[in-house]
């Protein structure tokens, strides 16, 4: 229990990353919260291809081919 607790951020933290990469709102990262149905949702968007250009979160970072 105490490994998985320690765990929470990092997953939060790479999680929020990912959907700003693709346009959405951190947010989205609460759905995760929904019994089964939302782990589904949040497994779907991870999939997601990233977003080719800017968005209000920042610019594409250098090494990304668009």
């Amino acid at each position: 229990l105490g490994a998985d607790l320690l765990l929470l951020p990092p997953f939060f933290s790479v999680l929020v990353r990912r959907l700003h990469d693709i346009g959405l709102t951190g947010w989205f990262a609460l759905l995760g919260f929904i019994p089964s149905f939302g782990q589904l949702i949040i497994i779907v968007l991870a999939l997601l291809a990233s977003q080719k250009h800017d968005n209000r979160w920042g610019p594409v970072p250098a090494g990304v081919s668009r």
